[in-house]
């Protein structure tokens, strides 16, 4: 590598990522180093083979796109057979270099508009990534939907780097790109964003018109760009020369050893895992170089999590609740729920309605977005579904030990989908009925779900189970989210366990593949996230004045919306403080709770009904004394208490864990 120019060295930056330090070039500098080794003939078959594989007998989603686009030779007309395309590709392999057979590889993975599917370049090419020190954002005004404005200045490079160049401002509008008109420059670039609708496809264009990882796309073709500009203050035209910057870190240059227990658990997190790397890396960037107070409009505290964050906002007479997701993939998925009950239940408690921030989210844990549902739920909350593509290759990898021990359910699917001609199979769960209401409701006010077109996979799948389970309202600051519908799997999951069908791959490269698609229930059943993402309920979109108070504008119809909305009549609370756990001192207790506008009060013990008391406590609420199980000093369990109306319909329910003291 070579020497860093002296006026990049300034500008090298300590992460909280891994405690990386990143250094920063023009990419006129650098682009010579962003390079693949070569590789040999044989590598680059069996990676052609190996692409293949994957796209023809895995990947879930090839039959969807056909429907969703139509089918068609050429990509900007429809959708192309994967893996046909990629024969064409071993066809011509003799007349193919490194780089070109990288290049096409990765194209034909991102052509198919799905997010879940990577083709990951090797190192060195993978450490770099090219960068404007400006960000897009999608706004309206009247009829036009989809302006292009600055919503994002990183002033360090400019005075840094950049200072003989006019310094644009948040909120001044895009008019051209590239030398073109801005509608045009990012159709150019929907294909190569790889948004699976019209939404993503948009929001995903305008990323990558500031931000492009060379982990899975090359270079920028150009050192420069030409951009027009419309000031949002004084409505001025003027034009930017931008010259495309490079950002990288010198220890992410060299591969590094994975030890067998971090394999391991790479493996577990993997076979359950929904998350959008690209997002990920997008919010990093932004992170790494945003002040964190620069774009909030009212402060957001911290929780043991860094991806949760909460707040109360007054309007008016009123209390607003706010949390922030920003990432499914927490420390500890099971933790971040808890925390996020806790603060239901105590912070949130007196809130009068409570906004779910999902926005920018690219996934994460299945799991975690499987048990959230049940926290708003007065009933049951149901979770979504997934199946797999019927094909032999499918049954026999999943038709071997290790799957038959640990993931009998997927075996039997698989097995049973076999004697058919379907092209999927039936579906199944990735989380329990059991494990997704084992906390029960934790709040009892409306609640409303804020998402966009880059919430994605395993928030595709939270935005609609809430929507699903009659949970919330979805707000959208795009009519849709980004619509990433299946559960990824890394191809050396599948070398790793079934080496008789998958070959590692050589040259550092990596693949993904939407492995498993997924359904949706409830209000909405048997219809898929993959391409058609979950709708918004109401429309948020942000204008022009969000882009420099904090999302306000749009916060403020958020909250007019939610807070005006009916909150139901029934209700409980206990009489005397209980914490998550409650402890007794007697064997046999009783438990005292106030109840409104309910007919009947269940009490169940592990699941089991104990106890039903006819209440009628409709007008003045009432005090109900429920009784405790007599229980062995120190023995457990689990009460759930429901009010339920007089068809026996749900009102509201809660639960906690009993633990029963020594005397």
């Amino acid at each position: 590598m070579k020497l860093i120019k002296v006026a990049t060295i300034a500008l090298a930056m300590m992460s909280a990522f891994a405690h990386a330090e990143f250094r920063n070039d023009f990419l006129s500098n650098i682009r010579s180093e962003i390079k693949f080794e070569e590789l040999s003939r044989n590598d680059k078959q069996v990676l052609a083979e190996q692409a293949q594989l994957l796209l023809r007998d895995l990947y879930v989603n090839r039959y969807a796109k056909d429907l969703y686009y139509g089918n068609n030779p050429d990509w900007n007309k429809g959708h192309v057979n994967p893996a046909d395309a990629v024969q064409q590709v071993i066809n011509n392999l003799d007349k193919l270099s490194t780089a070109q057979l990288h290049a096409k590889l990765s194209q034909i993975f991102l052509n198919q508009r799905d997010l879940h599917l990577n083709y990951n370049f090797p190192l060195p090419h993978a450490a770099f990534l090219s960068f404007l020190p400006i960000n897009f954002s999608r706004t309206t005004q009247g009829a036009e939907q989809n302006e292009v404005r600055i919503d994002r200045v990183y002033p360090r490079y400019f005075d840094a780097l950049l200072s003989s160049i006019r310094k644009p401002e948040v909120g001044d509008q895009v008019l051209e790109y590239g030398g073109l008109p801005i509608k045009q420059a990012v159709n150019k670039v929907v294909i190569s964003g790889a948004g699976a609708n019209l939404y993503g496809g948009f929001s995903r264009a305008i990323q990558k018109m500031t931000l492009v990882s060379q982990s899975s796309n090359v270079p920028p073709e150009n050192d420069r760009v030409l951009i027009k500009l419309r000031s949002a203050k004084t409505g001025e035209i003027y034009s930017i020369d931008l010259p495309w910057l490079v950002q990288y870190d010198d220890a992410a240059l060299q591969p590094k050893a994975t030890t067998t227990a971090a394999a391991k658990a790479l493996k577990d997190q993997a076979f359950s895992q929904s998350v959008e790397k690209y997002q990920e890396q997008y919010n990093q960037f932004v992170s790494r170089n945003t002040a964190a107070d620069d774009t909030q409009g009212f402060i957001k505290y911290p929780t043991s999590e860094s991806t949760i964050t909460w707040s109360i906002v007054p309007k008016g007479d009123k209390q607003l609740g706010y949390i922030n997701i920003s990432s499914f993939v927490p420390q500890n998925p099971d933790q971040a729920v808890e925390i996020i009950a806790g603060l239901l239940r105590n912070q949130l408690a007196k809130t009068d309605a409570l906004v779910i921030d999902v926005r920018s989210n690219g996934g994460g844990y299945i799991s975690y977005a499987d048990k959230l549902p049940q926290l708003f739920k007065p009933g049951k909350a149901t979770t979504s579904s997934a199946r797999l593509l019927n094909t032999k290759l499918n049954n026999q990898f999943l038709n071997q030990d290790d799957f038959r021990q640990y993931w009998p359910e997927w075996v039997k699917l698989i097995n049973d989908a076999a004697k058919t001609k379907n092209t999927y199979s039936k579906t199944g769960v990735f989380t329990s009925p059991a494990e997704a209401n084992a906390l029960g409701q934790a709040y009892y006010k409306p609640v409303g779900v804020l998402a966009n077109a880059r919430s994605y996979s395993a928030t595709d799948l939270f935005t609609c189970q809430m929507q699903d389970n009659g949970a919330a309202t979805i707000y959208g600051e795009d009519p849709a989210t980004g619509a990433g519908g299946a559960n990824v799997l890394e191809h050396g999951f599948f070398a790793e366990l079934g080496p008789n069908w998958f070959k590692p791959l050589p040259g550092g490269v990596s693949m993904r593949v939407s492995w498993r698609q997924s359904v949706r229930g409830g209000y909405n059943p048997n219809t898929i996230i993959e391409d058609y993402g979950c709708q918004a309920d109401v429309n948020v979109p942000r204008v022009l004045s969000d882009l420099s108070n904090g999302d306000q504008t749009q916060f403020d119809k958020i909250a007019a919306d939610l807070l005006a909305k009916p909150v139901s009549k029934s209700s409980f609370q206990f009489l005397s403080p209980v914490a998550d756990v409650i402890t007794v001192k007697d064997a046999a207790g009783t438990l005292d709770i106030q109840v409104a506008e309910t007919e009947h009060v269940k009490v169940y013990v592990d699941d089991q009904l104990f106890e039903t008391k006819t209440v009628y406590a409709y007008g003045t609420p009432q005090t109900v004394r429920l009784s405790l199980p007599k229980k062995t000093a120190g023995q457990s369990y689990v009460i759930s208490i429901a009010g339920v109306d007089a068809g026996q319909a749900v009102l509201w329910n809660t639960k906690r864990v009993v633990k029963v003291l020594a005397q």
